[in-house]
């Protein structure tokens, strides 16, 4: 059985709350936004609302491509909502949001073991190398998304 990776990534927006779960979840946008989703599509759902599914494609700075489902379990519209993950990232995502006006926060808890025999053989020895890639990817995903999210409204 592979080790489960645990990351918190903790996004804050000077934004409101309605307005930061409206764009962290439009995740079909994200391949336009966020350079390391090369393909998100949602293949069931609204990708919103409990039953949807969404295939994902993501790429850091290592030299390898994740593949993988997010199918959503739980969803409380500006609260939380809960994702399994299976393919080359197996567990659960999940998005807590609180806050207001001006400011909200994104807190995104992730769980997973990955499935590829590669990344599970050098895992013991690149834990660190892959726990800096990810805080990578989110780290930009912060930055492409944060002028989406605080924008004024037109």
């Amino acid at each position: 059985m592979p080790k489960p990776y645990h990351f918190v990534t903790d996004w804050r927006f000077s934004a409101p709350l309605q307005r930061v779960w409206e764009v962290v979840l439009d995740i079909e946008r994200y391949p336009g936004w966020w350079k390391n989703f090369r393909r998100v599509s949602i293949t069931r759902g609204d990708g919103r609302s409990i039953g949807s599914v969404i295939e994902c494609e993501v790429r850091g700075s290592l030299p390898y491509s994740l593949r993988y489902s997010l199918e959503v379990m739980e969803a409380e519209q500006y609260r939380h909502i809960l994702l399994r993950s299976t393919g080359d990232l197996v567990g659960t995502g999940r998005w807590a949001f609180s806050g207001g006006d001006p400011e909200a926060r994104a807190v995104y808890y992730w769980d997973v073991a990955t499935t590829n025999p590669i990344l599970n053989l050098v895992a013991p020895l690149a834990k660190g190398a892959l726990a800096r890639n990810h805080e990578k990817v989110m780290a930009n995903g912060f930055a492409a998304l944060r002028p989406h999210v605080e924008a004024p409204p037109i």
